[in-house]
């Protein structure tokens, strides 16, 4: 696959303050599509060990914003975990209004879902499973990940449409499910047909991809409510969808940089969840019981 060529584009401001920029230093930079002629880029991280003859599985993260801004490398310390427990760890950018003034959250959706599609198609190069692709996103990462699974447009023209932009497994962190007035992100929209069409609380089906929702029950950004009522309505269609609530915490308790605990109780569960799934093995020392639950609660809710 070639690399991406050096484009010049406009500087988030978060930029200034990324303390995980410098992990993405050893990465192969690729360009997974252009917008606005612009090369929108795929971070994929060294995986130490020997290549599997079946390939790895991977997992795929888009870092957290409402649309408007947000650092690619994010979820970079996330990366560095899951590669040495064996999987492929690809950071994706989108598009937001700080880089692409004139994008809307359609657009962000269509990157994603071009994303996951460039990841199948690249599966032999990368030497990956194609049918072991996680996604995991933060709020509008979140809610864009989680609709590439549940809704049936906001495709990239562009795209190979033979292949499949559903992931495989999903861990969502503070997701975006709501815009109603209860929700958040609905005057991001260019008009109120578009944001109920990506409303993926009026879209519930049965037989989506397992999940596991962490949210902080004081989330100020994104209502913890919703992801109880999202549930609910999962469970009724027979989908495996668990919410981790955390108690008294906001909006990203599950960053490395915020809470380097809380990230590990995270990410522990999440591995838990995928060992549980059989998209990785068992670690040496599990004894089948859930690990690192925090206050000792391990809410399944499926």
């Amino acid at each position: 696959m070639p690399s991406r060529p050096a484009m010049r584009r406009a500087v988030d401001p978060l930029s200034m303050m990324d303390r995980n920029r410098t992990l993405l230093a050893d990465t192969s930079c690729y360009a997974y599509k252009q917008s606005d002629g612009v090369d929108m880029e795929a971070y994929v991280f060294p995986v130490p060990g020997p290549i599997p003859e079946e390939g790895r599985p991977a997992i795929l993260f888009f870092y957290s914003s409402t649309w408007d801004a947000g650092l690619v490398s994010q979820f970079a310390p996330h990366c560095l975990y899951f590669a040495n427990r064996g999987m492929q760890p690809i950071l994706f950018d989108y598009r937001v209004t700080s880089r692409f003034p004139a994008a809307t959250p359609a657009d962000a959706i269509a990157d994603m879902r071009s994303a996951i599609r460039w990841t199948r198609g690249h599966a032999e190069d990368l030497h990956l499973r194609s049918d072991r692709l996680v996604a995991c996103g933060a709020a509008s990462g979140a809610h864009g990940a989680l609709s590439a699974a549940m809704l049936k447009d906001f495709d990239d023209p562009a795209d190979d449409l033979s292949l499949s932009c559903i992931p495989d497994a999903l861990i969502l962190f503070s997701p975006i499910l709501d815009f109603s007035k209860k929700g958040v992100g609905h005057a991001k929209f260019p008009d109120r047909k578009m944001a109920r069409r990506a409303d993926l609380m009026k879209h519930p089906r049965r037989r989506l991809p397992p999940m596991i929702i962490f949210h902080g029950t004081s989330d100020r950004v994104v209502p913890f409510e919703n992801s109880q009522r999202f549930r609910r309505k999962m469970w009724w269609r027979g989908n495996i969808c668990r919410v981790r609530p955390f108690e008294t915490q906001g909006h990203g308790f599950f960053n490395f940089n915020v809470n380097p605990r809380l990230y590990e109780l995270t990410i522990n569960e999440a591995d838990a969840f995928l060992v549980e799934r059989k998209f990785l093995p068992a670690l040496p020392d599990d004894d089948g019981n859930a690990r690192l639950a925090g206050d000792g609660r391990f809410h399944r809710n499926d």
